[in-house]
C-alpha cells in the first residue's frame, strides 16, 4: 500500500472579491523586500480597502506606529485616482524599502496629461490632498510610467520612536 503526500495548495490570491468582471486583488510577494501589493475596482470603496491592506501590512513588519499616518497617506492617493482619473482599477504597493524605509505606491492606467498641483484658495472644499501627501510623506513624487502613472511616498521608519 502506497501513501501519497501532498503538499497544501498555496493560493496565488489571498483576497479577491468579483465585482462584475473586474476583481479586487490581495497578493504576497513571494521574493524580495517585504511588499504587500493590491489591486481595486476604482469606485468610493477603493480608498478604505487600501486603507486596511496597508494598515495590515504595516502591523505584519511590526510598524504600528506609522499606520495612522499611511492611512491618510493611501487614502487621499486612492481618492484621487477614484475622482480624477478615468481608470478603472488602482494598484497599491507597500514596501519595506529599507530597513528605516516604507515607500507606498498608488499606480493607475490613466494617460491624460499630468498638471502640477496648485494651492486652492482658503474656502474651497478640495484641492488639497496632495500638499497633505507632500507634508505628510519624507519624500514622494508622481511619475509617468508606460501603463499611465505612478504616485509614491515614503516614510522614515526611524523618525517615529514605537
Amino acid at each position: 500500500m502506497t501513501s501519497t503526500l501532498t503538499a497544501p495548495v498555496q493560493p496565488e490570491t489571498v483576497h479577491a472579491i468579483e465585482v462584475g468582471v473586474m476583481q479586487d486583488r490581495i497578493i504576497p510577494e513571494p521574493v524580495g523586500p517585504p511588499s504587500y501589493r493590491a489591486s481595486y475596482v476604482t469606485r468610493d470603496t477603493a480608498p478604505g480597502k487600501a486603507r486596511r491592506g496597508v494598515v495590515l501590512a504595516l502591523k505584519t513588519w511590526g510598524l504600528e506606529q506609522l499606520a495612522d499616518t499611511a492611512e491618510l497617506l493611501v487614502s487621499e492617493l486612492v481618492t484621487n485616482t477614484f475622482v480624477h482619473t478615468d481608470s478603472r482599477t488602482v494598484g497599491v504597493v507597500v514596501t519595506r524599502t529599507a530597513e528605516t524605509t516604507v515607500r507606498i505606491m498608488v499606480l493607475d492606467t490613466d494617460r491624460a496629461e499630468m498638471s502640477v498641483p496648485t494651492c486652492p484658495s482658503g474656502d474651497e472644499e478640495s484641492g488639497r490632498g496632495l500638499f497633505l501627501v507632500a507634508a505628510l510623506a519624507d519624500r514622494w513624487d508622481i511619475e509617468r510610467v508606460s501603463t499611465g502613472k505612478r504616485i509614491w511616498c515614503e516614510l522614515d521608519t526611524k523618525k517615529v520612536q514605537p
